[in-house]
């Protein structure tokens, strides 16, 4: 049997392509406004990001792959006959979905209508009916989970992060499928293991702001146990960070390295029914990107997991204070009713606030002269000496600070860096942990 064709997505809007013709050619979808470009096919297996929509009612954030017949639609002219091809896997969103799984499949047509703007027409009802019917009366058991979809921008509340760490090692247990290119077909016990035991970080605004801008000055460093967390580990940043946009990554031992998982958040802007299956089903977050790292691992500022190594790398000098957070009552008391250890989440903040003055240093320039104004030095890394005999580097971040005489006026041309210790209005005082 021959297997189907790998999908296809344009590079430069990764859009998913359609094929047209005979013999097939790439095209974007007919109802996708573009700038004209030319369709430039490449594997959506290559892409963290795919920009594609709901194959029933075009929603933007699909959420799984169904798999049933090839749906062909033929187009006969006088002089002409056109063929379009729409495949044999689906994208559904979760509405959708939610409509399938109920056995509605009438309120999934109802969405592609109200979507098309065709109003009340039959005879387009119709054919988009026979359409859907054609593809979901052959469908195959099972589906797979669509990992790149680009969710809009959420947060995950620090008091949370334990029911989503229980929700995400439900989904690596349970039985939908995850897309092969994540490498993790093998590795999704080890890693649901992993996270059982994982401490969880939630890194707050400001320390989030500082390890994102760290990752991009992050210089080549290899990895090794000195240098990466301990233990298996949950980090979940205020907001999306660096431009993979990663909402958490998980960090879990292997038997012969880690697994590094990055996840993006998913859900936002769902609400009722949907909204709820989602969060049973599978939860608030996905993977997006997967890596098993050895030691001697080489990582750097363009390695997708810079922001997770920047981030730890930080907690463990002096620039973290780390704080432990209130955990939602609900989920207390879960773990209590299945006599669980009650959970604990770690609030990573900048250790203080750094004032001008304390930052400030008296240096003098060429000899015999003194400077006259102060400066900003910009955050970068620099390779501390430990070890054995010092023989040994870990990078240390030095976070940007005032150069000159503490009397001296700042130069007005230099960029300002604020790093703040703010804590969030209402929030008691928690209690200091150490990493």
């Amino acid at each position: 049997m021959t297997p189907p064709p790998e999908e296809m997505a344009c590079r430069t809007c990764l859009v998913p392509l359609n094929t047209m013709g005979t013999p097939p050619t790439h095209v974007h979808p007919v109802h996708l406004a573009t700038d004209g470009h030319a369709p430039e096919p490449v594997p959506v297996s290559q892409l963290a990001t795919v920009r594609r929509t709901c194959d029933f009612c075009g929603d933007p954030y699909p959420i799984w792959t169904l798999h049933g017949a090839n749906v062909t639609a033929v187009a006969i002219g006088s002089t002409a006959t056109l063929v379009q091809n729409f495949g044999e896997t689906w994208a559904a969103c979760a509405t959708c979905q939610t409509h399938i799984d109920d056995g509605r499949p009438d309120l999934v047509v109802d969405r592609a209508v109200q979507a098309l703007d065709v109003g009340t027409n039959p005879e387009v009802r119709g054919r988009i009916q026979d359409l859907h019917l054609a593809f979901l009366a052959a469908r195959l058991p099972g589906r797979t989970l669509l990992t790149t979809t680009p969710w809009p921008a959420a947060s995950i509340a620090a008091k949370d992060l334990p029911k989503v760490r229980d929700r995400l090692t439900h989904l690596y247990r349970g039985n939908d499928d995850v897309p092969a290119a994540l490498g993790l077909t093998g590795a999704r016990g080890p890693v649901a293991d992993g996270l059982d035991q994982s401490r969880l970080y939630w890194i707050d605004d400001d320390f989030t702001d500082l390890a994102e801008h760290a990752a991009t000055q992050l210089t080549a460093l290899t990895i090794g146990h000195d240098l990466g967390p301990p233990a298996n580990v949950l980090i979940t940043w205020s907001r999306p960070v660096t431009q993979h946009q990663i909402t958490a990554a998980s960090w879990t031992l292997a038997t012969d390295g880690w697994q590094v998982v990055l996840y993006r958040a998913i859900g936002a802007g769902l609400d009722g029914k949907p909204l709820q299956r989602l969060r049973e089903q599978v939860g608030w977050l996905v993977p997006m990107t997967a890596a098993h790292l050895t030691e001697h691992h080489l990582i750097d500022a363009d390695h997708p997991a810079a922001a997770l190594f920047a981030t730890w790398l930080l907690i463990t000098q002096k620039a973290a204070e780390v704080d432990v957070a209130r955990v939602d009552k609900t989920i207390v008391k879960a773990y209590a009713r299945t006599k669980r250890d009650q959970p604990e989440v770690r609030i990573v903040r900048i250790r203080g606030r750094r004032s001008p003055s304390d930052a400030a240093e008296t240096t003098p320039g060429k000899q015999g002269r003194r400077q006259n104004s102060r400066f900003w030095v910009s955050g970068h890394w620099r390779n501390q000496a430990h070890g054995p005999g010092r023989s040994l580097r870990r990078p240390v971040y030095i976070n940007p600070f005032l150069k000159g005489p503490a009397e001296s006026p700042v130069k007005t041309s230099t960029t300002v860096r604020m790093l703040s210790s703010h804590k969030p209005q209402g929030e008691e005082p928690p209690t200091p942990r150490p990493a």
